[in-house]
């Protein structure tokens, strides 16, 4: 296993380590046997417990904060669901939470994570700066009551204008937001370069659900990415599109970002990868996502794709036989972008 250098600056790994994990010209190879003192600022929404309930539809749970908004639950089978993808994804990345140039002698001081989830990935950045100041928002409150005491959780929606002080975070953080925005360049990217400091980062980490594949072995029959499509469709309708990755580092540039960077990533749908990491990774991914189609799916598709919640259930059993279809070396991209502030800008 290569070794990665820690966060550190722009110099190193933008050569080394970015270069070993961009897996965007590199097809994978298919095995061939199948056998703090700011709380004042932050008048947000508190975590109440009128906040906290949520509304039962379909057999799960939902926001109650802004109804409707966000069309996937926020039940703990969604949410252990949601702390399993993260350790994918941590895994994915070699271990790293972040891309954009910090690092212990280095660290931030005010981080922002937008739709914070379960609350981990702020946990885990609490624990690496505790120094730092990091706050977590949702529009649900699924997060846990014990944190570092430097990391602090907001029912908000970021959809909307923020309260927070232009020029105030060093960093702000997405992960896997697709179908939250309306338009995320606007909502979000353009809001990160306005109450971002001059010099501060921000970093999207987002996945696309369509499915590609690098060897002709996926057809346009394959339920998975017939599912994909039909997503992808529904979100529109819904005006939360899905498929935003491939975009975002334009979106970046457009609002004034400089030094972007982008990495591209390859996550396996199944065991079909030869490389024992990436099979692993892909076993790992083929579980988590089967497990969480029909939460994910069937708010989207009964109210925007014209699916009765009987339809979309008996879809969903082909969509899961599909993806353990080794013959069919289909994966996902996840798009990692990050880009500072300029300096210049106040």
């Amino acid at each position: 296993m290569t070794f990665l250098p820690s966060n550190g600056g722009l110099h190193g790994y933008q050569f080394t380590f970015e270069t070993y994990l961009d897996s965007s010209s590199r097809n994978i190879e298919a095995e061939s046997d199948h056998s703090s003192s700011s709380r004042d600022i932050y008048d947000s929404v508190s975590l109440s417990e009128s906040i906290s309930k949520c509304e039962e539809e379909f057999g799960r749970t939902y926001h109650s904060y802004r109804a409707g908004s966000y069309h996937y639950p926020n039940d703990p089978t969604e949410t252990e669901r949601l702390d399993d993808q993260y350790e994918i994804a941590k895994e994915m990345m070699e271990g790293r939470n972040y891309f954009a140039p910090f690092s212990r002698k280095n660290p931030p001081r005010k981080v922002l994570d937008i739709g914070t989830g379960t609350g981990t990935w702020a946990i885990d950045m609490g624990d690496e700066f505790p120094e730092a100041e990091i706050i977590g928002t949702d529009l649900s409150a699924v997060q846990p009551d014990l944190v570092p005491p430097n990391v602090r959780f907001f029912v908000e929606d970021s959809s909307e204008e923020w309260i927070y002080p232009p020029n105030y975070f060093d960093y702000i953080h997405t992960r896997y937001t697709l179908g939250c925005w309306s338009d995320m360049q606007s909502q979000i990217i353009q809001r990160a370069f306005d109450h971002l400091k001059p010099g501060g980062w921000l970093e999207c980490q987002e996945l696309n659900v369509l499915p590609v594949c690098d060897d002709g072995s996926m057809t346009e029959d394959y339920k998975l990415l017939q599912w994909a499509q039909d997503m992808d469709a529904a979100s529109r309708a819904a005006d939360r599109q899905l498929v935003i990755g491939e975009d975002i580092k334009q979106w970046l540039e457009e609002v004034g970002f400089v030094d972007v960077q982008q990495m591209v990533l390859k996550l396996p749908v199944g065991g079909w990868a030869k490389e024992p990491r990436l099979k692993h990774l892909g076993m790992l991914w083929q579980r988590n996502l089967s497990g969480g189609l029909s939460g994910l799916s069937v708010g989207l598709l009964h109210r925007f794709g014209g699916k009765t919640v009987e339809q979309v259930e008996v879809d969903l059993v082909g969509v899961r036989n599909s993806m353990f279809d080794r013959n069919v070396h289909a994966y996902m991209k996840i798009y990692v972008v990050w880009g500072r502030k300029p300096d210049a800008v106040s």
